[in-house]
Formats: C-alpha cells, sequence, structure tokens
C-alpha cells in the first residue's frame, strides 16, 4: 500500500530536530580578513552543509572555534600564517598558553590536539606544501606529528593525534569527588532567603536546589525537566518521568525518579501558582522562568546567579567550594551507598558490581568506572545517617498502614466511622 504526502515538511532533515537553523562559529582576523583555511577546518569538523547541527552538536564546534581562535591570535603575534607553523611554532604556542595562566596541563594538550586536527586538514587541502606528517620516516615536513590508538570500551580505536611538545606533559590531577554535605545545603537555603526578600525568586531557587538534590541530573538536564511531568507524578503519586539525558552514552534517553511526596508538593506548588501568572508556561512547559515575562531562564542565568548568591552571603567561605554539579555528586552516592546496603541484607556475594549495576540502570551512567569513584563515599558517616533515617522511615510507614489496616478491618464492628477516623488521622500525624 503506497501513501502520498502532497506537500510534506521535510525541514526536520536539514535543521536535525532544531526549531531554527543552529548558529556556526566564522573566525575573522584582527583586521577583519576572512580565515580561509580556519573555517574550511571548522565546517567539515561541524559536519559540512548537510550534516552541520546533527553530530557534532553546535556546543562541541564552537568549543573548537575558540581553541582555533586562540591559535590565530598567536600566529598574528608571530606574524606568521597557517602554512608557515613548523614546530617550533608549536612548542612556542605551549609557552604561549602557560605564559599567559590561560590553562592546566591536560586543556593545553587537549588544544594543541585541536590544532593538530586543523594543521592535518589543513595539509589535506594543500597537498602540494610539506606542512605536516605522522610518518615517523617523512623529513622533509615543517612538522612531524605522532599517532596515537585508543581502544578503551570501544569496538573501534579511537585516534589521537599528539607532538613532541606536549608528550611529557601530565594529566592535571582530578579534585577528588565530593557530595554537598547536610550544613553546606543548609547554608545554600538560607544564602537564598539572604539574597532577595522576592517570594517568587525564593520559591523559584529553592525548587531548582530540590530538583538538583532528588534528580541528580546535569544543570541543563534539571532546566529541560517539563513541568507536565512533575504535574503528573504529584496528581498519580507516581515518579517523575521524562527527565532527559543530555550528555553522554545514553544522550536522548529519559530517567525516571521518586522524588519524596513532601518535596515534590513544593514543585507542584510552584509550578501551578507559575502557570496561573503565566498561561505561557503551559506551552513551553518550562519550570524555571523570568517572574516578569513567564518564559523559560537562560542557562547563563544559573551560573550568574549562583555565584552572586554565594558571594553575598555569610556562608561564603563555607559554600565556596561547592557548584551545581556538588548536587549530582550526593543524589549518585547515596544512591550507590542505598543499593550496597539493600543487597547487603540478601547476598554477600558481588554486591559491589550488583550495586553499581543497579545505580547504572537508575542514574543512566554511562560508566561503571566513574560511578565506582562514588564507592569510598558511600561509609561518610553522614551517607550512613541518612541512609539510616530512611531505613526508620520505611519501617515507620509501614507500621502506619499495618494500624491503619486493622482501624479499616474493625470499621462498622467494634468500631463506629467517627472513632476509627480520628484513630487514621492521629496515627498519619504521629
Amino acid at each position: 500500500m503506497i501513501h502520498i504526502a502532497k506537500s510534506p515538511n521535510l525541514d526536520f532533515l536539514f535543521n536535525h530536530g532544531h526549531s531554527e537553523p543552529p548558529p556556526l562559529p566564522l573566525l575573522f582576523d584582527s583586521a577583519g580578513n576572512f580565515c580561509w583555511e580556519l573555517n574550511s577546518y571548522l565546517t567539515k569538523f561541524g559536519g559540512g552543509a548537510n550534516s552541520y547541527g546533527a553530530r557534532p552538536s553546535c556546543k562541541t564546534v564552537f568549543s573548537h572555534a575558540e581553541t582555533i581562535n586562540v591559535f590565530q591570535k598567536f600566529l598574528e603575534h608571530k606574524k606568521k600564517t597557517l602554512l608557515e607553523v613548523d614546530d617550533e611554532s608549536l612548542y612556542d604556542f605551549v609557552t604561549y598558553l602557560q605564559s599567559a595562566n590561560r590553562a592546566n596541563s591536560t586543556t593545553i594538550k587537549r588544544t594543541v590536539r585541536r590544532v593538530l586536527s586543523l594543521l592535518e586538514h589543513t595539509q589535506s587541502e594543500n597537498s602540494f606544501h610539506p606542512l605536516m606528517t605522522c610518518d615517523p620516516s617523512a623529513n622533509s615536513y615543517q612538522i612531524n606529528a605522532i599517532e596515537h590508538h585508543y581502544r578503551r570500551n570501544r569496538q573501534r580505536s579511537l585516534r589521537l593525534l599528539s607532538h613532541l611538545c606536549i608528550e611529557d606533559f601530565q594529566d592535571t590531577p582530578v579534585e577528588p569527588i565530593s557530595f554537598i554535605r547536610n550544613v553546606e545545603l543548609n547554608a545554600w537555603h538560607e544564602a537564598i532567603f539572604e539574597y532577595s526578600h522576592n517570594q517568587f525568586i525564593i520559591d523559584r531557587w529553592y525548587v531548582f536546589s530540590t530538583l538538583l538534590e532528588f534528580t541528580g541530573s546535569r544543570l541543563e538536564e534539571v532546566i529541560n525537566i517539563p513541568a507536565s511531568s512533575i504535574i503528573k507524578a504529584y496528581e498519580d503519586n507516581d515518579l517523575v518521568k521524562g527527565i532527559p539525558v543530555l550528555k553522554g552514552k545514553y544522550k536522548g534517553f529519559f530517567r525516571e525518579v521518586l522524588i519524596p511526596r513532601t518535596e515534590l508538593q513544593e514543585i507542584y506548588k510552584f509550578i501551578i501558582t507559575t502557570r496561573e501568572a503565566h498561561p505561557i508556561c503551559k506551552i513551553h512547559d518550562k519550570i524555571l522562568i523570568n517572574e516578569r515575562t513567564g518564559r523559560p531562564l537562560a542557562r547563563k542565568t544559573f551560573n550568574s546567579y549562583y555565584r552572586k548568591v554565594i558571594e553575598s552571603s555569610k556562608h561564603a567561605d563555607l559554600l565556596k567550594g561547592t557548584s551545581h554539579h556538588n548536587f549530582r555528586h550526593r543524589y549518585f552516592t547515596i544512591l550507590v551507598a542505598r543499593n550496597i546496603s539493600k543487597l547487603s541484607k540478601i547476598s554477600r556475594t558481588n554486591i559491589l558490581d550488583v550495586a553499581l549495576s543497579a545505580a547504572q540502570k537508575d542514574s543512566f551512567h554511562a560508566s561503571r568506572d566513574t560511578l565506582s569513584t562514588y564507592v569510598h563515599l558511600t561509609q561518610d558517616p553522614e551517607i550512613q545517617s541518612i541512609l539510616k533515617s530512611h531505613e526508620i522511615e520505611a519501617r515507620n510507614a509501614s507500621s502506619k498502614l499495618t494500624s491503619i489496616a486493622e482501624i479499616a478491618g474493625a470499621l462498622g464492628k467494634d468500631m463506629p466511622p467517627e472513632a476509627a477516623l480520628a484513630a487514621i488521622i492521629k496515627i498519619i500525624e504521629d
């Protein structure tokens, strides 16, 4: 059977799901001249005219554009063109980055590797010119690059370009993962109340912090949680569904998270209030909005507000090292700890592996190795205290349900309806 679409809208084939064409970075030198070689590389890296904006993302293309722009400024400073770059130029570029305090050793290595990709593309476009080679036996080229191949957790090996100017660089040690602790969490909430007397703004940032804490989502993912999913979860007394994963292996997937009823109610009340004040909220379906216009807040608003709140707070020293991501660390630490605790009561075989697998399934975390970094935090006294309080709450809830069931069974026999209702209310309030 054949169906004919007489006037199909095929814009999605060209915009790759974007409502409008994605922005394109263009590089010019300080004199305003268009940099043909640099923009040729960015066009190819970005996927070309037919697939730009699909993969890699526009954000990644802009990141490469910023790197290449730094290299362009360096070349202008040295009064060189791209085709005049040689091994010595790359050594000078590394020194330039170090002296300008632009980055640590890890970032410098990444920057040079991106420049090498640019130079390799330029070589392919100018085959007549001996600019760069990865062949160690070739002697007539200006730049002698090095190829590395990695296959870690990949079906196909990953090719990385390198150079002697960065081969001895050691990766900058990663700061140990730390979660936001109760004292810091309380200080952050207090800082929100101190910063503004506007109740809407206070409620908005409380909702934002609560979503960070109880979903374990990244900043951009929290911003894009649909308001309708919160409403449905509250009204159906269910999980919050449709939480987007916007980065990593599971990009494009959606998570389901259980937010405690009390916190979920506060988020629900905020959403209903904003929808009554701004009907447009029902259309864009975002939670965190501008008080005056009702439109979604821009991403940069969250970072700038976070800094302002901390800097003006009496808890500035305590909160200085915290970030949005510490909320995510807190969520994952509790998630792993809860799975370990639950499994330890059932079996003592492969507890850690099974706990990590369960946590990975719940969180859509791409790497078991990364997730395992939270294991050492699970024995932290504060985490253990949180687990115990959850267990006590669960036991109390179970006990209350049993008592209510007993009262319901006695209703109409030994107990009048008024007495039964009073007893049930007392059980709930205790």
